[in-house]
């Protein structure tokens, strides 16, 4: 595809890496009046990329060059990234000290771009690429954040596993290109790159192993188990901004790499690796949710809830897409109804921490909330709203996302190879959400039911009040009109069935032995047979 055409598809990215660069000539200014003006930009920015998005709707999406693909997926992965960055954006407005706006905003800005990138990735290289953008700008945050020994820690810990993850995630896709002979993930002659890998190769063991450190080096971005053990400590030495934009933007950009890297491989997964998927979801859940239950301050509490929020997810993204349904039946639909949702709402909870303040130091423990609700009776309704709606209770968006995440595993017919097991799982994820009600109702109870044991004062920024109000009032809204999401969330998965039913050449008969995220109908032979290590495949 020429540059120019492709150039016509990228204007949201365009723009945030623009305002990226005018966000730091703007912090370099000497007065402080000039500095002023680095939010405002930045949030402009955001909101005009998002509107620039919306207008190209109806325009057609679908480009392919220079390692992108731009389509369905990528529309609505900007959608929500820029509508929950706006969001971001808003409750970051006055956190950074005067002499660091420029470069603190700037990096909001390039960690937003990353998840745009990863979204339109069509090469492993850029895939890579695409995720360190949203994670390294990240490390820098967590300490400009904060000033004290917390952050600086926090920092450091969150810098050196997160090259860790980012080392196993170059190993592992250094040996899927070895299976494909390609770096690209989709092409539209061969389609999805992975199931049409030469039969003539035993590659099954590469496969396996590529995707094994692929799945752990994601792990770290989504905070699942094993791959968890930092979040608690870096989302509590983080500023609360800081800690809502964490718990999102490089949880969503690693499950669209996993979206992308499965896609490529048309859906098909060894029982092998289905079964280590199982595990890890299963442990996420119960792990997140237990070591939530013993916490009293509330960050450390959310980062733990952030981890079973990532389990619940992994179910969706186990039972896969199906074509022509939507996320009551369809997982990677479901999947990313949930998170545009997780987003606001878990985004809500950080911006009432950040609203209020007790003897100048941050609100984080339970303490801190106790009567709140009398002081500030509207911003607790607030809190209240976004609890509720992590819990999954009704009426609220939540419960809507938990309901299709555990109605597409259940809605798997009997032909599915892995039926019994996500059965099983969701399941699971039902006793896991009893579970979390737990905590989720001490956070409500210390509010609207505890009496004031330290007074706190609200902090005197309005866009951080507005934040509070724009997370809040969707998840009541989407609750009454679900498909102004899910039906977006629909249509993002076309680009996948596609990759997923791709016409791939007969050549073995023990597929009926692998499992099929994409339904009983959906086949694709020649990896089958090279997984199976089949005589055929040879």
């Amino acid at each position: 595809m020429p540059a120019e055409s492709l150039i016509g598809h990228m204007w949201p990215e365009l723009i945030l890496l623009i305002a990226s660069f005018g966000a730091l000539f703007l912090g370099l200014a000497g007065s402080e009046s000039a500095r002023q003006w680095v939010s405002p930009l930045t949030c402009a920015a955001v909101v005009l990329a998002l509107l620039v998005t919306l207008l190209g709707a109806g325009a057609s999406q679908d480009a392919m060059g220079f390692g992108l693909r731009i389509g369905p997926l990528t529309h609505y992965v900007r959608v929500i990234t820029l509508g929950i960055g706006t969001l971001i954006i808003l409750l970051n407005w006055h956190q950074p000290a005067a002499g660091e706006r420029g470069e603190y905003m700037a990096m909001i800005l390039y960690s937003l771009l990353g998840v745009l990138l990863t979204a339109s990735a069509n090469d492993m290289v850029v895939l890579f690429f695409a995720i360190e953008l949203v994670s390294v700008p990240t490390y820098v945050l967590v300490a400009l954040s904060r000033t004290d020994q917390r952050a600086s820690e926090a920092a450091v810990k969150y810098f050196f596993l997160g090259a860790l993850a980012a080392a196993i995630l170059a190993y592992g896709l250094s040996f899927l290109y070895g299976v494909a002979g390609t770096t690209r993930l989709h092409t539209p002659s061969a389609g999805a790159v992975l199931a049409g890998a030469s039969a003539a190769t035993d590659v099954g063991a590469y496969f396996l192993i590529g995707m094994l450190l692929v799945i752990a080096g994601l792990a770290f971005k989504i905070a699942a188990v094993p791959m968890h053990v930092y979040a608690a400590d870096v989302y509590e030495g983080a500023a609360s901004p800081i800690t809502g934009m964490l718990a999102f933007v490089p949880k969503l950009a690693g499950f669209v790499a996993l979206i992308k890297v499965f896609s490529a491989c048309a859906w098909v997964l060894p029982p092998s690796l289905m079964w280590v998927l199982w595990l890890m979801a299963a442990a996420t859940m119960t792990v997140g949710n237990v070591l939530a239950l013993l916490q009293q301050n509330v960050k450390r509490m959310l980062a733990y809830s952030s981890i079973a929020h990532s389990g619940y997810m992994l179910i969706a993204l186990l039972v896969g897409p199906v074509a022509g349904e939507g996320p009551m039946k369809d997982g990677v639909a479901a999947l990313l109804f949930y998170m545009g949702v997780y987003g606001a709402m878990n985004l809500g909870v950080f911006a009432l921490l950040s609203a209020f303040k007790s003897a100048d130091r941050e609100i984080e423990t339970l303490d801190d909330l106790s009567g709140l609700a009398v002081r500030a009776p509207l911003a607790a309704f607030a809190l209240a709203v976004c609890v509720f709606s992590l819990m999954g209770f009704p009426p609220t968006a939540g419960f809507l996302g938990k309901l299709y995440i555990f109605s597409s595993a259940f809605s798997l017919p009997s032909t599915h190879a892995f039926q019994g097991p996500l059965f099983a799982l969701a399941v699971i994820g039902v006793v896991n959400s009893a579970i979390a009600a737990a905590y989720y109702l001490r956070i409500v109870s210390a509010v609207y039911m505890g009496a004031e044991i330290e007074p706190v004062a609200p902090v005197a920024h309005r866009p951080v009040r507005l934040c509070l109000a724009l997370c809040a009032v969707p998840m009541l809204l989407l609750f009454i009109w679900p498909a102004a999401l899910a039906s977006p969330a629909r249509h993002a998965t076309r680009d996948i069935h596609s990759a997923a039913t791709s016409t791939i050449p007969a050549v073995a008969k023990t597929d009926e032995t692998v499992p099929r995220a994409t339904g009983p109908h959906k086949t694709a032979p020649v990896l089958s047979s090279l997984l199976a290590g089949s005589p055929d495949a040879q």
